[in-house]
């Protein structure tokens, strides 16, 4: 993907299409999730539903857990860093913003919102009023 790329949809009816399939991919992603937690809770619950400490799972059990773990966190970062939602925001039903260096898609709201809340720090920066060093890698990626 190209670096600091917009995708914009300016028709009414494909903006509908957009919108609705990357509704579909993100229920498909929360049911995945669900499912993963489901087996989750399965392993790191008793008959009752109480929870079982870590410390009390056999080896096997724990190693699945982690492993569920690790595929929550993958499908999570997934369908947070797709072009379905903004990473910023989580809307859904917005024009995106590719910003290459985080690998993550934003809306073309956020992004503007994040630049001239970048520039403002550096301006106050200068100025001496701002005494918190901006995370310029950040921000920069932006421009």
């Amino acid at each position: 993907m190209k670096d600091k790329r917009i995708i914009s949809v300016k028709g009414p009816k494909l903006l509908k299409v957009r919108n609705e399939l990357r509704e579909v991919l993100l229920q498909a992603r929360d049911a995945e999730l669900r499912k993963i937690r489901s087996e989750m809770e399965k392993i790191d619950s008793n008959e009752v539903g109480d929870s079982i400490p870590m410390d009390e799972l056999a080896p096997s059990q724990l190693k699945r857990f982690r492993e569920l773990q690790q595929m929550e966190s993958v499908n999570r970062e997934i369908g947070d860093k797709s072009i379905c939602m903004c990473f910023n925001c989580g809307r859904a039903d917005r024009d995106m913003y590719y910003n290459h260096p985080y690998r993550a898609w934003f809306c073309v709201e956020c992004m503007e919102f994040l630049r001239k809340g970048y520039s403002k720090m550096v301006a106050k920066k200068v100025r001496g009023e701002y005494m918190c060093d901006p995370d310029d890698e950040f921000g920069q990626s932006f421009f």
